[in-house]
């Protein structure tokens, strides 16, 4: 792999004046609410909340007090950051915590060949990276794996990473270079079994495509992803130090255009910061629209109440920006962990996306037409829009994070290899199938066992506890009622944390599976149907994740439908049925045709 673009790592107090602004607004709204009351709770039934879940603190009142001094701070008062709260003072440690990042700025030979990708929009090979993403002001964006370790003081460990890109599959036909392979080295690097190892993906659309079916990349850049997610992870163990660990959470909602500083009429005073592409099924009555509305922070404070991180976990997909756009970026998830590195004054922040499936962020916007400054596109005015409304909600969490009580000292986990039998022919065809050396038309799976066995696609589900946490992990884009049915059957849990694209990806995961025709029909214009392996497979992640988090002490509810009355119970039993079944041997599939074959993009 030759070097990565020249760059300056984004270090603690430096950034661009686009970054800078979001981080004043976020820093502003926090002693402003911790001076007033208790938030009030958001509506009963918030969507997404669910049972188990932290209580919201977001409402109308504190949507006003989160922007409401943002426009009077200057960039100059960020360097103070935020003080250590009461969350983190006076706490016994019983964690030892260690954060880490790693560069994965793809080479500028890469970039100037035209050999680098992004991934998302559309199908084919129809957008080469010609750079990152660079803001008006000239401030260069960078791409990172982001890691995390939590350790208890009897050493057991739970490894979580961020890698920023489109996706990244559990194991490749080209080598060994998939999350499987990365969690594998890391497991004999640091003695950390693989199964308490969770790498995802934040799904950007403007992120290097590692799935191969919008132009891929070089077979070096996928070592260089590897070879840097093993680096980031075995730090974030070195790194460790005694730590407290703060839980929080909030409902973010859209300012009214005075407050936030957009261009009216490019977002909904009031609005959700994530919204679904479908409506309630007119046949069934079930609830579609609705999504994972929660903002969820897990904060680490050294010793002494410094901070040492922040995992921010959030379920709109990384689409802020549009698929005309030809630079590499994080999109939302890096932009808004850099300004809560700045804003909290710590190394590492870390965003793992959430259950995105069926769920899309709006797009504000603080210029419209002639209004817009010279250089600055229409995509980074919405992702610097975007950063400043909703990194406020992140620090308002952080502030308002309460200690982990209950079995406090608890790192456990579970996973399962599952298997299930694929039935949508034309993604098989396109994803699941044999050689296809033809980069671009193809997708770059492994297609031998245990990955692929006969027509059974194998991956892995899992569920892990940090106190009274649970974190779930699904292999794709799961929808938001999969972790809703996890939280309905499931008690004790003080915050249900859940993992999109997850240690592999398979596309969207929908659940109910009774949905999947109104899925199919409703929106034509969506890919949610075509993205998926089969109809089943969202009921068998949640069957799975339930059963995993009850082995784990969270107590079975005896609710009989994970659903509600408008869709069936999945048949769990008949679902998990093959979860018994070993993972068994995973050879490297044999490649010999290098980078393959890259063909012109289709004509537009």
């Amino acid at each position: 792999m030759s070097e990565p673009c020249p760059s300056k790592r984004l270090r603690p107090g430096r950034g661009g004046a686009a970054l800078l602004a979001a981080v004043a607004a976020a820093v502003a709204v926090v002693p402003a609410l911790a001076r007033g009351a208790a938030p009030a709770a958001g509506p009963a039934g918030q969507p997404g909340a669910g049972s188990g879940s932290v209580a919201p603190t977001s409402s109308p009142a504190t949507t006003a007090a989160v922007y409401r001094a943002a426009p009077a701070v200057s960039p100059a008062q960020v360097n103070g950051g935020l003080a250590a709260t009461d969350a983190s003072r006076g706490q016994r440690t019983r964690f030892r915590v260690g954060f880490a990042k790693e560069l994965l700025d793809p080479s500028a030979a890469d970039i100037a060949g035209g050999q680098l990708h992004l991934g998302g929009y559309g199908l084919f090979p129809t957008r080469a990276a010609t750079g990152p993403l660079v803001d008006g002001d000239g401030t260069v964006e960078h791409i990172y794996v982001r890691a995390m370790a939590i350790s208890n003081n009897a050493g057991t460990t739970l490894l979580l990473a961020a890698l920023e890109n489109q996706g990244t599959f559990t194991a490749y036909k080209q080598g060994a270079f998939g999350i499987w392979d990365i969690r594998q080295q890391v497991a004999q690097d640091r003695g950390v079994p693989a199964a308490m190892i969770v790498v995802n993906s934040d799904h950007s659309h403007a992120g290097p495509d590692l799935i191969g079916l919008w132009g891929g990349v070089p077979v070096d850049y996928l070592k260089y992803v590897h070879d840097q997610a093993v680096k980031a992870l075995d730090e974030a163990y070195d790194n460790r130090v005694p730590a407290t660990l703060a839980v929080g959470s909030n409902i973010p909602t859209m300012p009214t255009a005075a407050q936030g500083g957009y261009a009216a009429g490019t977002a909904t005073p009031g609005e959700d910061f994530v919204h679904s592409q479908f409506g309630q099924d007119t046949l069934t009555g079930y609830h579609d629209e609705t999504v994972d509305t929660q903002l969820r922070v897990l904060q680490a404070y050294d010793q002494h109440g410094a901070p040492l991180g922040t995992l921010i976990n959030y379920a709109a997909h990384a689409t802020v920006m549009g698929g005309g756009n030809v630079r590499y970026s994080a999109d939302w998830p890096g932009r808004v962990a850099a300004a809560t590195e700045l804003a909290v004054r710590e190394p590492v922040a870390v965003t793992m996306v959430a259950d995105v499936g069926r769920s899309q962020p709006p797009r504000p916007t603080t210029y419209t037409g002639a209004n817009r400054p010279a250089g600055l596109t229409g995509d980074v005015d919405a992702l610097d829009t975007w950063t400043r409304l909703f990194t406020p909600w992140v620090l308002d969490a952080v502030s308002h994070a309460a200690p982990l009580s209950g079995h406090a000292d608890t790192v456990s986990g579970t996973e399962v290899f599952t298997r299930e039998p694929a039935t949508n022919a034309a993604l098989l065809g396109v994803s699941y199938s044999g050689e296809l050396p033809v980069r671009g038309y193809g997708a770059y799976r492994a297609t031998t066992a245990p990955w692929v066995t006969g027509n059974a696609i194998g991956t892995f589900v899992s569920a892990h506890r940090v106190g009274d946490i649970l974190f779930t992990a699904a292999p794709g884009e799961a929808y938001p009622d999969i972790r809703a049915g996890v939280s309905k059957k499931l008690s004790g849990m003080r915050a249900v944390f859940t993992f999109g694209l997850a240690n592999d990806q398979l596309g969207y995961l929908i659940a109910p599976t009774t949905e999947y025709g109104w899925i199919t029909v409703s929106n034509i214009p969506n890919d949610n149907a075509f993205f998926n392996v089969t109809p089943a497979y969202g009921d068998h992640v949640m069957c799975t994740q339930t059963a995993a988090a009850a082995g784990l002490g969270f107590a079975p509810t005896g609710a009989g439908a994970a659903y509600g009355g408008n869709a069936a119970d999945p048949p769990c039993p008949l679902l998990s049925a093959s979860d018994a079944i070993p993972m068994g041997p995973a050879p490297q599939q044999p490649w010999p045709f290098a980078d393959g074959v890259a063909l012109p993009p289709p004509p537009q």
